[in-house]
């Protein structure tokens, strides 16, 4: 579940508490573990992932990274060293006496360590588009305009359905699909709609809603649905004022008609028929 805000989030919560920290051991689960000793010299995000930067921090070449993608169900959080819980993963202790623990219910996040170099190299990191927060008007119109939507992807077809476009990370990274479908209602997009159908003024607004939308979420602190929660134990309150996502069957905010629910690419999909026509 975790999408951008989320990470983002974490990334902005672990950064001051891990910033100079060096990792000493490293568990997997309550099993025996291995020293590591780097110091974490920052921490970053880039599309849904979280990556912490190791010591020597002499450029990609030499640096080591540690590196996570929460996928479903995973979070990262801070615990004492004598909290035990079944669903951690990994957990790292810290010069601080602290633990960093990898927390993942449905075991389908990703842990990646070593060299800088290597670990950007993960199909993951090579193939992601421009970051949602980062990508310009002019960027997303470059996208939607082209013969095909990246050169990783050589989509010749016109058809593509606009949330199958914004949930590929080849296109554009950290979108998921919470704020898919909160960004469609706002700009008044139906997701079924090809995306050589959008023109210029509905490009336009599908950015600012874009924008708005995941600034918005990270705001209120992103979306603590079911198993996510910031790194710090509190819970984030988007979920709470989300306008489409998850509401089949009651009314929406804008026009009282009923929110329905589809799937678009293999997804399940919620929008109001009347305020995103086809």
């Amino acid at each position: 579940m975790p999408e951008l805000p989320e990470a983002e989030i974490t990334k902005r919560k672990l950064e001051p508490l891990l910033k100079g920290k060096r990792i000493l051991l490293v568990r997997r689960s309550l099993g025996k573990g291995g020293n590591l000793w780097k110091k974490i010299s920052g921490v970053e995000r880039r599309g849904k992932a979280i990556l912490i930067w190791l010591e020597p921090k002499l450029g990609v070449e030499a640096s080591y990274l540690l590196a996570f993608h929460m996928r479903m169900s995973g979070k990262l959080l801070m615990v004492n060293r004598n909290h035990h819980d079944k669903y951690i993963r990994r957990r790292f202790q810290l010069s601080d006496g602290k633990d960093l623990a990898f927390h993942d219910v449905r075991r389908f996040g990703v842990v990646w360590y070593g060299k800088a170099k290597k670990v950007l190299q993960d199909n993951y990191f090579k193939t992601l588009g421009e970051d949602a927060l980062a990508i310009s008007l002019e960027g997303l119109k470059k996208l939607l305009n082209a013969k095909s939507i990246t050169p990783l992807i050589p989509l010749t077809l016109r058809g593509t359905k606009i949330k199958s476009f914004l949930l590929n990370q080849k296109n554009i990274a950290g979108i998921g699909n919470i704020c898919a479908d909160e960004i469609l209602w706002k700009a008044k997009i139906h997701p079924e709609r090809k995306i050589s159908d959008l023109n210029d003024n509905e490009i336009k607004t599908l950015w600012s809603s874009l924008r708005a939308v995941l600034l918005l979420s990270i705001k209120l602190g992103g979306s603590s649905m079911r198993d996510w929660f910031h790194p710090d134990g509190d819970s984030g309150g988007y979920f709470e004022k989300r306008a489409v996502y998850g509401r089949a069957g009651k009314k929406c905010f804008s026009c009282k008609s009923l929110i329905n629910k589809s799937k678009v690419a293999g997804r399940g999909t919620y929008f109001c028929k009347v305020c995103q026509k086809k």
